[in-house]
């Protein structure tokens, strides 16, 4: 069987590699040195190790003292939570339950050995209440900003308003949003903020995470003193200088990205919902309450995974939720939280697009849907 052309429509779980992370990438795999070594080699790799901090510092809107570091985005996460833990003053956290699975599995283990938990309420438009944010009898909060399946912008500005006003620390899960909507975390006054590099266009296997000045110094990964003994082990100088590229493209295209996207997920959008009398799309209703290049769709009478399967025969590459969970036979739990219509859990899939995005890809996609939703008419949903 010949292959079909591909489409990807897979951003949110993946980004492809930016030609200036991969120039940054292969350059640095010529430094042999090791950033924590004395001599000549070990200062150059320690050299750009500062210099690919100060861009990545740059682009968080934070000083670079203030980078660690990471293997990812799970990483920073789990760091992040770890520092905030140990830092609490109150075994009591505040947290909703559409945050991605690297958050709510550090948090559910923690709720096991005893901290308390306080849920934010989420409405069907899977945003996270502002108002309701609470300030007393917490030891720290968490709420990430953009939704990586519904692309659900929270309100920041209410937990920067609420929490960073009263000097409550929390931590922001920002993967989803950095490089498509503005962001700084001057602004936003959390003590953490994760990034992941391959959500940017940096290669997987790295990112940072922002530490604020008079959080917790306690690491999670002990051993060295590298990354200010927050996070042991030899830093991925390849990885980071092309994070740090990574970063520096994504600062000089957010804004027409956000714009170009914008216009192409409204045109799959208006297009899926023309394909099926009953489709129906899953989160706000605004724009400016989503992220740009993310549309979740839902499609009666049709079983997400098996949409997902056919459009990749297709040639579609689109996802049925968080690329974490694949291969999870549970429902989703941000779109259960959101208190939709089990009809509406189970079709769901997300269609994320990305700068280099072409309108021929929605064209593709929408040809694609019209051919395969007769066929799976009542295979669930």
């Amino acid at each position: 069987m010949t292959d079909v052309p591909r489409t990807y429509l897979d951003w949110n779980a993946s980004a492809p590699l930016r030609p200036a992370a991969r120039d940054a990438l292969l350059a640095a795999l010529e430094e042999c040195g090791n950033p924590s070594s004395p001599h000549r080699e070990g200062q150059r790799a320690r050299a750009l190790l500062e210099s690919s901090r100060d861009q990545v510092a740059a682009f968080l809107g934070c000083a670079p003292a203030e980078v660690v570091f990471t293997s990812g985005g799970t990483e920073a996460n789990d760091l992040a939570l770890h520092l905030l833990s140990v830092g609490a003053t109150v075994r009591r956290f505040a947290v909703g339950r559409i945050e991605h699975p690297s958050v709510l599995g550090p948090l559910t283990a923690r709720a096991a050995k005893g901290w308390e938990v306080t849920w934010l309420p989420v409405g069907e438009d899977g945003r996270v209440s502002g108002a309701e944010l609470p300030t007393a009898g917490v030891g720290f909060g968490v709420l990430q900003a953009a939704n990586h399946e519904t692309g659900a912008l929270q309100p920041l500005a209410f937990a920067a308003e609420r929490w960073s006003a009263v000097g409550l620390p929390w931590h922001c899960d920002a993967v989803q949003a950095w490089g498509r909507v503005p962001l700084s975390v001057e602004e936003l006054g959390c003590a953490t903020a994760s990034l992941s590099g391959h959500k940017l266009g940096a290669p997987k296997g790295v990112g940072a995470l922002f530490v604020r000045r008079g959080t917790s110094t306690q690491g999670r990964l002990l051993g060295g003193m590298q990354e200010r003994g927050l996070r042991a082990g030899t830093e991925n100088l390849p990885g980071i200088a092309a994070l740090a590229a990574a970063c520096d493209a994504a600062a000089t295209d957010r804004e027409g990205d956000a714009t170009w996207c914008a216009s192409l997920r409204d045109r799959l959008q208006a297009g899926a919902l023309a394909a099926h009398e009953l489709a129906r799309v899953n989160g706000p209703g605004a724009d400016d309450q989503r992220l740009p290049n993310t549309v979740n769709l839902s499609f009666p009478g049709i079983h997400g995974e098996l949409l997902v399967q056919a459009l990749d025969l297709e040639g579609v590459a689109v996802s049925a939720g968080s690329a974490c969970a694949s291969g999870a036979s549970d429902p989703s739990p941000v779109l259960q939280a959101m208190g939709l219509p089990p009809w509406r859990v189970a079709s769901a899939v997300r269609v994320s697009l990305g700068g280099t995005t072409r309108a021929g890809a929605v064209d593709a996609f929408l040809a694609a849907l019209g051919r395969v939703l007769p066929r799976l008419r009542g295979t669930g949903g």
